[in-house]
């Protein structure tokens, strides 16, 4: 119990408190930002390190392994990594981008008096929250080359890209 304390006092001093339903969607949207963005940096230095391993940097790059000392697991891990980093960059900017609009679309339609905004706000904060934890979880399987559950998590944060990106389209026409 001790350990649930703190959590739920975050809970029930963030969510469930009198801010509006699209404040606390555009707070949950910015630290669920920082939170990929945070990720997208692990991942792209681990590629940068994937690379020294591999001698795959430029060639002023002094530091890194010379092509004699490279070994095959070295360029395996250097592909690996470019995938991972790839695949980010063909998921993470656009539904980021969805994200933002939706929030605002959200947003527009809670100013707006229609008191639907809670409904979408919410329903806007889970996909949200499932699409960063299916990106972290994506790289964390990739990187140990689980093949079945990497397309789970990449298919479950699809749907939520089109989740956010539908629920940002409809509350757009509960906009006054």
């Amino acid at each position: 119990q001790i350990l649930f304390q703190p959590i739920y006092h975050i809970i029930t001093n963030t969510i469930m408190s009198d801010i509006s339903a699209s404040t606390q969607a555009i707070r949950a949207t910015a630290i669920l930002s920082l939170l990929l963005w945070t990720k997208v940096l692990a991942v792209n230095t681990g590629l940068g390190g994937a690379k020294n391993n591999a001698g795959g940097r430029a060639p002023e790059d002094t530091y890194q392994k010379s092509s004699n000392d490279v070994t095959d697991e070295a360029k395996v891990a250097q592909d690996r990594a470019q995938r991972m980093v790839n695949n980010d960059l063909e998921n993470i900017p656009y539904t980021m981008a969805l994200a933002w609009g939706s929030v605002y679309c959200i947003s527009a339609a809670d100013r707006g008096g229609t008191e639907v905004g809670e409904s979408y706000a919410l329903a806007h904060i889970v996909m949200y929250s499932v699409f960063v934890a299916c990106r972290i979880a994506h790289s964390v399987v990739y990187s140990r080359g689980w093949s079945t559950a990497r397309s789970l998590v990449w298919a479950v944060g699809v749907l939520c890209s089109f989740g956010i990106a539908i629920n940002g389209a409809i509350a757009s026409f509960k906009i006054p």
